[in-house]
């Protein structure tokens, strides 16, 4: 046999330097130093050091940026001074906590009448174009003279780890993006995101019950038809004190770990996607490569997408893959579908010089929408004769099941079943025979029973009797994101007295976090877990009647969740 596995050759090394995690939060939102925290007489809430406070305690909030609209006059503002600037830099720096929760501090450029809104992260200084009289002096370290993109998007290029997510994209805004303009090369180094959902900007809902808001999809689908390499976010746009508490729907970004340079990279990387649901978690990667990845590959694409969400009845109603071709002006279209499955594995067939993109939309039984950033790929001129026809995994209790079929085998001693938490450093797993010499279908499978805790990349590495080697394409698989399996409270009702109990992977120290139905931490406390069962007697004479949230963690990862009744 040709020391290549043909047909499903790998000619991309994945880029990931360690496992990803999930994140979930927002970026998009305002307090006093603008126009936002409108009812801080009230709450006593007003600074953006109140506002990460704030978003700490609310349920599923790891991070939060303040995004303060960038000029003081406007119909809706008194708004931002540029004094006011590097304070917010500073409190976000002194809020941060690497591990536990990221504090992120930017503006929001532009206006609506003038194109539209953008959302800057990075920048030393605050953009803008005002000149004001009282105080008198110029509002803004850098000029840029309003509505003006053309200017705008060089001068946020030429700092680094900067990035731009586009807001509330309504029809008209950035004709420049969106509209019959040309393509923007200097636009498209910039901008990440564009919103998928803004708001609502103005409720005062404090306990996750607002409907999910306006939707704009048509922007995000227009962008990558033009060729712009985005990904689609979840804005909140708070102007009330409510950072993460009006509803369920986030950003949620895959990133090494909950640390502001990994989340930073993981935007400027357009490493995530847009979710309803405040836990739900999609991997989906195309031949090995995450979300927001542009890569060059030899082979067909492999596309596999796994969605897990800890919440009971939030099971998947329908997966969808979209796929377009970059800079065509047409939109995306569904390549393929199934209802009913919380995995997705297939195999489009390209040509020579194609290019495509893919994205995911998974909706759930509840309605609640998730939307993937694409992976776009670049089909290269290695054409080969195709032997293995197929290689797919997924994710049973405790293991994680590979199946794979070839179509002919020359030579062929073996396969070296290999597992990667990173999609580089690999490791052989399993060794499974092969048939030698065969024109027949063949079907194999094993079984991974120890996969790694998240994302699992496996390839198959083919050996001849010659001792020549040749590697499959990697596929991902995520598994077992519940560190701490079959989490109850008992007994549920609760009256003064109750017991959490659940199954731990392993030993590990846990934070215990008790919320109210509004977000708001009320108890919490360190335990230390052991391997295998564990129960951890509470005292709940404190709280009040209602209904709670429990959350176990360690830094960079919830460990598991559950919810009771305090009567």
């Amino acid at each position: 046999m040709r020391n290549v596995i043909t047909g499903l050759l790998l000619l991309v090394s994945v880029s990931s330097s360690g496992q990803y995690n999930f994140y979930f939060g927002n970026i998009h939102s305002h307090t006093e130093y603008s126009d936002g925290n409108k009812d801080s007489a009230t709450t006593g809430f007003s600074k953006p050091a109140d506002a990460y406070r704030f978003a700490k305690s609310s349920y599923h909030m790891d991070f939060l940026g303040v995004s303060e609209h960038n000029h003081f006059t406007a119909t809706h503002n008194p708004g931002m001074r540029r004094a006011a600037y590097p304070l917010g830099l500073y409190q976000a720096d002194t809020s941060n906590d690497n591990g536990n929760f990221v504090s992120m501090y930017g503006f929001e450029w532009g206006t609506i009448s003038g194109g539209g809104h953008v959302v800057v992260y990075g920048m030393p200084g605050l953009v803008g174009w005002e000149v004001l009289t009282n105080p008198p002096g110029d509002n803004y370290d850098i000029y840029c003279n309003k509505g003006d993109f053309t200017n705008f998007w060089p001068i946020i290029q030429s700092y680094p780890n900067t990035f731009c997510t586009l807001a509330h994209p309504q029809t008209g805004d950035f004709g420049d993006i969106l509209g019959a303009a040309a393509y923007n090369t200097m636009a498209d180094s910039v901008i990440v995101g564009t919103s998928m959902r803004s708001g609502s900007a103005f409720s005062t809902t404090t306990d996750y019950s607002d409907p999910v808001p306006t939707l704009y999809e048509s922007a995000y689908l227009k962008a990558l038809a033009r060729g712009y390499r985005l990904g689609p976010t979840m804005d909140h746009d708070n102007h009330y004190t409510t950072f993460g508490r009006t509803g369920q729907t986030r950003t949620v970004v895959l990133a090494t770990s909950l640390h502001r340079d990994s989340i930073i990279a993981a935007y400027r990387a357009s490493r995530f996607y847009a979710s309803d649901d405040w836990n739900t978690e999609v991997s989906f990667s195309v031949n090995g490569a995450a979300m927001g990845s542009a890569i060059n590959t030899g082979t067909n694409s492999s596309i596999s997408i796994s969605v897990n969400d800890p919440d009971a009845g939030d099971n998947v109603n329908r997966i969808q893959l979209y796929y377009g071709v970059p800079g065509s002006g047409t939109n995306a279209t569904v390549l393929t579908s199934n209802t009913g499955s919380s995995t997705l594995n297939f195999i489009h067939t390209t040509a020579l010089n194609n290019q495509f993109y893919y994205f995911a939309r998974i909706t759930q039984v509840d309605g609640h929408i998730i939307w993937t950033s694409p992976v776009w790929i670049n089909r290269t001129s290695i054409t080969l004769p195709v032997s293995l026809t197929r290689f797919s995994g997924k994710a049973l209790a405790g293991s994680v099941l590979l199946e794979w079929q070839t179509a002919q085998e020359l030579n062929n001693d073996r396969f070296e079943v290999e597992r990667s938490a990173n999609g580089r450093d690999f490791e052989t797993i399993a060794t499974v025979p092969g048939r030698n010499n065969t024109n027949r279908l063949t079907d194999y499978s094993t079984t991974d029973n120890t996969p790694i805790r998240g994302t699992n990349f496996y390839r198959l590495k083919q050996v001849d009797r010659d001792g020549q080697t040749g590697y499959s394409n990697i596929i991902a698989i995520n598994f077992d994101n519940d560190f701490v399996k079959g989490l109850k409270m008992s007994p549920n009702p609760a009256g003064n007295y109750a017991t959490l109990s659940g199954f731990s992977v392993m030993a590990t120290i846990a934070v215990l976090k008790i919320y109210d139905s509004e977000g708001r931490e009320v108890m919490a406390g360190k335990y230390s877990l052991i391997p295998g069962s564990n129960n951890i007697p509470l005292t709940l004479g404190n709280l009040a009647p209602g209904r709670y949230f429990v959350v176990l963690s360690r830094p960079n990862e919830r460990l598991g969740e559950t919810g009771f009744v305090k009567y």
